[in-house]
């Protein structure tokens, strides 16, 4: 474990040697650091990681989440999942240990998102993110209190089919990373989105043809 500054630049280093899940050692390595402060929280906060303690903030945790998921999980549901916590939970909650987290902390991050206008199917997804990370959390890495089972979960599982429903861009960005940049779905559902074009409209069909069933086949 060590850190250093880089004398011309004015910045600081900070590395270390940590084990694998193997025991074989490897070695982690961080440039550009403001101040020395930094580069020893940033050292902390990998030994943490790589010991998997609970006293880790939530933001590191997720990469430790995903690590253990990465064989379990296709790579668009990983991505799905990403922009979930990347822009709506670290935000938040990133910078505070797991282990410090509370009920009343999940409860003023559901009001946050809630004040944010999302509909209630869109709430659900972004709880059942969090429980998912606190759920591993507690049966993986042995986190004494998970905070999420003394919340009640937001949002609703099923949008009600009676009242029209629309996404928010916010959402709708969430859906669009699931697919490649450039292929034919990612075109069409831009265009659906940001021309308001709806099956059955007079001066335009547009008719998709999926490999597979998918409850985003179109837009209404």
């Amino acid at each position: 474990m060590a850190v250093s500054k880089d004398t011309e630049k004015g910045t600081w280093t900070s590395q270390i040697w940590v084990e694998d899940w193997q025991g074989k050692k490897k070695h982690k390595k961080k440039r550009g650091f403001a101040s020395k402060k930094e580069a020893l929280e940033w050292e902390r906060n990998a030994l943490l990681a790589s010991k998997t303690d609970m006293n880790m903030k939530l933001a590191d945790f997720v990469e430790v989440y995903f690590r253990d998921k990465d064989g379990e999980l296709k790579q668009r549901t990983i991505r799905n999942k990403r922009y979930m916590i990347e822009h709506h939970i670290i935000p938040l909650l990133g910078n505070k240990a797991m282990d410090n987290i509370t009920p009343a902390d999940i409860i003023q991050w559901q009001n946050e998102i809630r004040s944010k206008g999302f509909k209630e199917t869109y709430q659900r997804m972004l709880q059942n993110q969090m429980t998912a990370l606190f759920t591993h959390a507690a049966k993986i890495y042995n986190l004494k209190d998970n905070p999420c089972t003394k919340v009640k979960r937001m949002g609703r599982a099923d949008a009600d089919k009676k009242q029209l429903q629309f996404w928010t861009l916010d959402e709708f960005n969430c859906f669009i990373e699931t697919f490649d940049l450039g292929s034919k779905y990612h075109v069409l559902f831009d265009l659906l989105f940001y021309s308001g074009c709806r099956i059955g409209d007079d001066h335009v069909i547009i008719r998709l043809k999926l490999d597979k069933p998918s409850k985003y086949a179109g837009l209404s």
